[in-house]
């Protein structure tokens, strides 16, 4: 069991935190009940951090498992515990709290996780809270137990799994094994977590929380926190880029390991300026005959104090202090800058530790493999430009000529890295204060069905922005889950133009009102189609590599939305094209024979899921499509394939597989699953051209968010199974098709 992803909430009073609450969902892990109840209670608890891990593998275990003795820890409980345990301990380490300070909070199958793993620290937390669940896992809680933290039980009369009876007996238990226990008992109320219970809980928290003094200002960070946080180096010059003085240039040596320090960084992402006393013609041949003025952005070289010449740097480039080094070898600029900007760090070029921190620095951004130069070199020709113009800034803005592309869905998992530094990395203009578990968004976009995200792309005529800024929406309730933007786009109004395109998915879109963006597109803003050829290459080439459109194209996922996901995790992608909306392919092309416009490499992967919906077919279609009509589509489709010699995997659908009214009114039943599926097992059969991947072996109800769309951890398999079918193709495929290319 693993943590597939999570997500925090930064305290609301913007400071660091002095508590921490832990939320454990039930097994229905995309369930928004904890966030909501995580949002409400921040409102009142402004000093708190709130944290939702998404546990990963609970429920195969679960399943695995018989085991009926509730006193019998599960594999699932065991594993959980131990998951949890090292996600607390992370918790630990990165805000600085201790146990007593971190509370645990679950909610139906989340309770016996919290129980199991809260009542077995010796250094137990603040407190654990249990929403309509049950305790197991304990042979003899008397026993068992090693601290006795603060307890609270909030149960629904009317609740169908955990009866009064079984509620009331977990009181009995851990009043008998000496765990103060206080319960909250709702009269009509079933599993479901309402405003009083949520409210009780609520204040049995503060209540702990007041007993604990006020953390003492916070330590020092360590030296690889420092280096973690920085994301702009400032650059003295004499004796601190290289040794000797620009008044002596002839004697100028530069200190190799700097120089080697600064090129590394700014690959990685930390870019570079410049603050140095001297005069900045000479200065910039100097570095130009180095080779490294355009290492640099921001150049600051004058005869100036420093400590307002760095205040200013900071300011244009739209950062904040604690997230900027400046090195130099003068004790009294060091002091003057840090006395202007005392949350600066500093480091003395004399020092012995100089050298020693910038190796650290390299190496704790070494992961990055995105440089951000010309990024800020745009926003420095932008600045200039704006102090140059005359007229207000909305004149100003139309001159600049920005460009702006969206990317959703299945789209997002190549951006998934990036995504993730964009909500860690961002403060000023993180409107939620979310943060997210490092490697965890590729699982949270891949299942778009559930959580539905919004990149935002952005270039104008000083250059190309990249990915500046994310938003992400519960599909289910609608509630605002990121929203996180660049500081370079600030006072632009790309903002808005993100919002705008959310309410447009979601209309009731629940944004907290400390929000003050308002949703529209701004006159002096562009929004291109991202699924527009030219403009998606761009932006692919900018952010993957700049050889995106030179790969040799061998396989295509044709599986709309889960298209992305299948393409990642079969390892598969930089081989790969991948159809998403509106650019995909579905089977009724076959009847307006529009399906001979689009391209199909060698190896092509279809998801049948994408042809069950009645909005993918002409109304005439629907009625037809059990009784022949699908098939007849899929023997042409078969047919045209094997002429031009492409290989095709379908990947069928779990024949356990229910659905709701929902789907049902969106053309969707059991008998038509069944029936597409059965064509394709057929048609795999009797044709060479065609393998059919059967799921039934691997994945059934548990594994699937609805009829039509699978769970992460599904659509990892499924992805290993085409890789496994991708090797088998002979090369000779691949062969022909250069072959036909070149003739």
């Amino acid at each position: 069991m693993r943590i597939g992803f999570d997500s925090k909430l930064l305290p609301a009073n913007g400071e660091e935190p002095q508590f921490a609450v832990v939320l454990l969902h039930g097994r229905n892990a995309e369930d928004a009940t904890m966030r909501l109840l995580a949002g409400r209670w921040r409102e009142h608890m402004g000093d708190t951090l709130f944290a939702m891990p998404i546990f990963q593998g609970a429920a195969e275990v679960a399943d695995e498992e018989a085991v009926v003795d509730p006193s019998v820890p599960s594999i699932g409980l065991v594993l959980g515990a131990e998951a949890l345990d090292a996600y607390i301990a992370g918790l630990r380490n990165d805000y600085g709290l201790t146990n007593d300070r971190i509370a645990i909070v679950g909610h139906m199958e989340g309770v016996a996780l919290a129980f199991y793993h809260g009542l077995r620290q010796v250094e137990s937390p603040s407190a654990i809270i249990g929403f309509s669940g049950d305790i197991e896992g304990f042979s003899d809680l008397r026993q068992d137990v090693k601290g006795r933290p603060p307890v609270l039980l909030v149960h629904g009369e009317n609740d169908p799994v955990v009866s009064p009876v079984a509620f009331l007996q977990n009181y009995q238990a851990l009043s008998q094994a000496g765990v103060p226990v206080s319960i909250c008992f709702r009269p009509g109320v079933e599993r479901e977590i309402e405003s009083f219970g949520a409210d009780s809980a609520m204040f049995f928290l503060k209540g702990v929380q007041a007993t604990r003094p006020r953390r003492a200002a916070k330590a020092e960070k360590p030296v690889e926190d420092v280096a973690k946080s920085i994301k702009l180096v400032i650059w003295d010059l004499d004796e601190t880029l290289w040794q000797g003085t620009l008044d002596d240039a002839d004697a100028i040596v530069p200190h190799e390991a700097r120089v080697e320090a600064l090129r590394r960084l700014n690959r990685s992402g930390i870019v570079s300026a410049i603050c140095s006393k001297n005069d900045f013609d000479i200065a910039r041949r100097k570095l130009e005959a180095l080779g490294l003025w355009d290492e640099f952005v921001f150049p600051r070289i004058a005869f100036v104090p420093k400590g307002a010449a760095i205040q200013t740097l900071i300011k244009d480039m739209q950062l904040k202090p604690k997230n900027c080094l400046f090195v130099d070898d003068n004790d009294i600029n060091l002091a003057e800058a840090k006395a202007v900007l005392p949350d600066l760090h500093t480091l003395d070029a004399k020092s012995d530790e100089c050298d020693a921190f910038l190796a650290r620095l390299v190496e704790s951004h070494a992961h990055v493999q995105k440089s951000r130069v010309e990024e800020y070199r745009s926003l420095q020709s932008r600045l200039t430009e704006g102090e140059a113009f005359e007229g207000d800034r909305e004149a100003f803005l139309r001159t600049c000529d920005i460009h702006v592309a969206i990317a959703t869905s299945s789209d997002l998992v190549d951006f998934a890295p990036r995504l993730e530094e964009l909500i860690n990395r961002t403060n000023q203009l993180n409107y939620m204060k979310t943060r997210v578990q490092p490697g965890s968004m590729v699982d949270f976009v891949s299942e778009a069905s559930l959580r539905e995200g919004f990149a935002l792309f952005a270039w104008d005529k000083f250059g190309y922005h990249g990915l500046v800024g994310f938003i992400a929406a519960d599909v289910r309730t609608e509630a605002l889950l990121h929203m996180a933007f660049s500081c370079r786009i600030m006072h632009m109004g790309m903002e808005s133009v993100l919002l705008h395109e959310a309410f447009q998915r979601f209309r009731n879109l629940q944004v907290p009102d400390s929000i003050s963006v308002t949703p529209e597109i701004p006159s002096w803003i562009t929004v291109e189609d991202f699924n527009n050829p030219e403009v998606r290459a761009r932006i692919l080439a900018e952010e993957i590599s700049p050889d995106i459109d030179n790969r040799d194209v061998r396989i295509r996922f044709m599986a709309n939305c889960q298209s992305g996901v299948f393409a990642h995790f079969s390892g598969l992608r930089d081989v790969a094209e991948i159809d998403s909306h509106p650019r995909i392919f579905v089977l009724s092309m076959i009847l307006n024979k529009s399906y001979r416009l689009q391209n199909y490499p060698p190896a092509v992967v279809h998801y049948i899921g994408s042809d069950f919906f009645n909005v993918m077919w002409p109304r005439e279609a629907w009625e037809h499509l059990e009784s022949g009509l699908y098939e007849h589509c899929a023997s042409e489709f078969c047919d045209f394939l094997k002429v031009k010699g492409r290989r095709l995997l379908v990947i069928g659908n779990p024949s356990d597989v229910g659905v709701n009214d929902d789907h049902i009114m969106r053309g969707i039943t059991t008998t038509r699953m069944a029936a597409f599926g059965d064509v394709w097992r057929r048609l795999a059969a009797i044709r060479d051209e065609v393998d059919f991947l059967d799921v039934d072996d691997f994945v059934n109800q548990d594994r699937m968010v609805d009829c039509a769309h699978f769970r992460v951890d599904a659509s990892r398999d499924i992805a290993k199974r085409i890789t496994a079918w991708y090797e088998s193709l002979p090369e000779e495929l691949f062969e022909q098709e250069q072959l036909d290319e070149t003739a």
